[in-house]
């Protein structure tokens, strides 16, 4: 394996793959100082930090794609309507990955949330969910 073969794939192990990079030198065989000069060189904080937020939005987006399905599909279903399977489909295919997709969406909103946080009462929240959302 040549050294920009390692390049590639050191950085694309550290931006994708999220791996720390004591372990991307173990696993090919390259210098801790290699892999610095390698990160800093090649602006791989940027790239994965970038990656990160890419991601990050694909998932609002699909999470926002899925509850257009789901209230197209309750319309539909509202005025006797019939469902294409098209609709059935992809909203089944969303809804498989949706427990991974909320993980990640969790985890980055904890990241970028401050210290100090406001939640509004429980009693409130569930007025919210009952009235407004439909939610039992």
């Amino acid at each position: 394996m040549t050294k920009l073969d390692k390049l590639k794939q050191a950085e694309h192990l550290y931006v994708c793959e999220k791996e720390p990079l004591d372990v991307i030198g173990a696993k090919l065989d390259l210098s801790r100082r290699t892999l610095f000069y390698w990160k800093k060189e090649y602006e791989w904080d940027k790239k994965r930090f970038e990656k990160g937020r890419e991601q990050e939005l694909f998932n609002r987006e699909l999470l926002n794609f899925a509850q257009k399905i789901m209230d197209k599909i309750s319309n539909d279903i509202d005025n006797n309507q019939q469902t294409s399977q098209a609709e059935m489909y992809s909203l089944m295919n969303i809804l498989k990955n949706l427990p991974q997709i909320k993980s990640n969406i969790e985890i980055s909103q904890t990241k970028h949330k401050s210290k100090k946080e406001e939640y509004l009462p429980e009693d409130i929240v569930k007025i919210v969910e009952r009235n407004i959302l439909g939610m039992q």
